[in-house]
């Protein structure tokens, strides 16, 4: 039969308190920082039980965009860049993302980013730079764990230098799935810590020079390269990056 229609979903009364105090948030009528009414205040508002209203609240505080200060009082909590590139990560990884998953992101999104980075980083971000790259170079080859954070840091800090929230958090989700496998590969690679250092060292002199093509064409190299170290150390990138 034309016309027909399916039926009308019913919404939970808590699901409903959940999602008008949402919008209030993303629409801006509430700030990061504000505080809001009591739940027996909200009870009132809304015309709901109080169990009602605490599972919404309850919803809220699981996605970060609400949070209880002194007296238990509810605030608004706007998520920070470095929350939502987390969240991003972990679902990722519990979703079944693979090494070469993030590999094939990394060598997509931070070769164009690395030519933005020529343009855009200014020079505390550039200090900021050259102190990870020192850092990296006074290290151990043995001292895995430091290697890795200084691999993971210069993609942070290139990240980070372009002042872009969205690309960060893009960014930095993939920094942090890299960061387990890339223990093995630094631990188990021949020259792994030197070969980065030195990639790192050339992306910084063309990041100076202004060079977005020779930025672009570095990052791509230390990437490809990361991915060839991962053959050596014998990791599989078809395995689940958790």
């Amino acid at each position: 039969m034309d016309g027909e229609f399916t039926p009308l979903t019913r919404e939970p009364a808590y699901l409903k308190v959940c999602r008008a105090i949402e919008n209030k948030i993303v629409a801006g009528e509430l700030s990061d920082g504000a505080s809001l009414p009591t739940e027996a205040e909200l009870c009132e508002q809304f015309a709901v039980t109080r169990s009602t209203v605490r599972e919404g609240i309850r919803m809220l505080e699981q996605t970060g965009l609400i949070v209880r200060g002194p007296a238990k009082r509810l605030f608004v909590s706007r998520p920070k860049t470095i929350d939502v590139a987390a969240a991003a990560s972990r679902g990722l990884s519990l979703g079944g993302a693979t090494f070469r998953d993030v590999w094939e992101g990394l060598v997509t999104l931070y070769p164009p980013a690395a030519r933005l980075a020529a343009s855009r980083l200014d020079a505390p971000h550039v200090d900021a730079l050259r102190a990870i790259n020192g850092k990296l170079a006074m290290c151990a080859d043995t001292q895995t764990q430091s290697v890795v954070e200084g691999a993971v840091g210069f993609f942070h800090e290139v990240a980070r230098g372009l002042g872009n929230p969205v690309m960060l958090a893009m960014l930095d989700a993939l920094n942090m799935m890299i960061e387990a496998s890339l223990s093995r590969v630094i631990a188990n690679a021949p020259n792994a810590r030197r070969r980065i250092v030195e990639a790192q060292a050339k992306i910084i002199e063309a990041v100076v020079a202004g060079d977005g093509d020779e930025t672009e064409a570095w990052m791509r190299r230390h990437i490809d390269d990361i991915a060839r170290g991962c053959a050596v150390a014998g990791l599989d990138l078809d395995a689940p990056v958790l």
